[in-house]
């Protein structure tokens, strides 16, 4: 099969490699469409460990595709709830089960986690085998292209469900790229009247607008803290979204919370961020992380889609998997009105 590798920071190859082979509680897949994440581009610049310990890597993690064959005990273990030919969606966190996390329910935060295209290979091939129970049959209303952006909103939807304060009337979204734009659209549904997007990139904030956002700042050029304070008489916003990860997002998400507000942190920047600590003391801010998502989570995203409450397919720009080098270097040099690329196997 053909297959996108990596080997290393800025190298990508389109490479002819052996077909996997479905262990008996796997599944083999051939995939329709993979988008490029945002962890996917920090692997391509160097600044994963996990995945630049484990080259050459057959990335890519949010894919829909078809069941091709069936691991001997995969039907069995599924009840028959999954047949070759059924049409798909992977859940491609692999926790362990057995953990305290596990335990607890919170298998998000698994220490001893796997990852499709991480660990184990990745969708940026024509085939991938993942295991049984982390296969979701799609419906057929939903299309290939909307069902591979259901990993990608389900880490918004656990921001949501887990962080958010309940019937919102503020929410600032730092960052509008993919996840930026799905949780304003989240912040949407969950009642907020004002939803402030920011961005470096002008064009992002044109469909951040589109997606719902009541009001933009294009960040390299206007004051982020003095637009949230003007537009809130001084108050501030009660939930802040960072899906930057800059340390320049992070001390911004600080100095526009409200007395009392909550700031989720998704965006893995690279770096220390310095913060000053008295504001969260004496305004008793709550800083939160907020890591991928449970099973809940992601089909509630897959439900969220498919009935049309949010909308992904504006942000996406589909591309040939042998393109996939040219896109990444693109994203992470010039991304200009890219915000969302799907790769295609042939």
């Amino acid at each position: 099969m053909q297959a996108l590798v990596f080997y290393g920071s800025h190298q990508l190859r389109v490479e002819s490699v052996p077909d996997p082979c479905p262990a008996p509680d796997e599944v083999l897949i051939r995939v329709h469409m993979c988008g490029i994440c945002g962890s996917d581009l920090s692997g391509y610049l160097g600044h994963s460990p996990r995945r630049n310990a484990r080259v050459p890597l057959i990335m890519g993690h949010e894919f829909s595709g078809r069941i091709v064959e069936l691991g001997r005990d995969a039907q069995r273990r599924m009840g028959g709830a999954l047949a070759v030919g059924d049409r798909v969606v992977v859940q491609p966190l692999i926790a362990c089960g057995a953990c305290p996390a596990c335990r607890a329910g919170r298998t998000n935060i698994c220490p001893n986690m796997d990852v499709l295209g991480i660990e184990r290979a990745g969708a940026f091939a024509e085939l991938v085998v993942a295991p049984v129970n982390r296969v979701f049959k799609l419906p057929p209303e939903t299309s290939d292209l909307d069902a591979a952006l259901v990993e990608t909103l389900a880490v918004e939807v656990h921001v949501f469900r887990s962080m958010a304060p309940p019937l919102l009337r503020t929410v600032v979204v730092l960052g509008a790229g993919a996840q930026g734009l799905l949780a304003v659209q989240l912040a949407k549904l969950a009642g907020a009247s004002l939803v402030i997007a920011t961005d470096v990139v002008a064009q992002r904030l044109e469909r951040a607008r589109a997606m719902g956002a009541t009001h933009t700042v294009l960040s390299t050029a206007q004051d982020v803290v003095e637009h949230v304070q003007a537009l809130t008489d001084g108050w501030g916003a009660e939930f802040v979204v960072d899906t930057a990860g800059a340390p320049a997002a992070r001390q911004q998400a600080i100095a526009a919370l409200a007395p009392g507000g909550v700031l989720a942190l998704v965006g893995l920047g690279k770096g220390e961020t310095s913060l000053n600590f008295l504001p969260v003391v004496n305004r008793e801010l709550r800083v939160l992380g907020s890591y991928a998502y449970t099973d809940d989570d992601f089909l509630r995203a897959l439900e969220l889609i498919t009935s049309g409450h949010v909308q992904v397919r504006d942000m996406v720009q589909v591309a040939r998997l042998e393109q996939g080098a040219e896109f990444f270097e693109r994203l992470t040099t010039q991304p200009a009105d890219l915000v969302k690329v799907m790769l295609q196997p042939a």
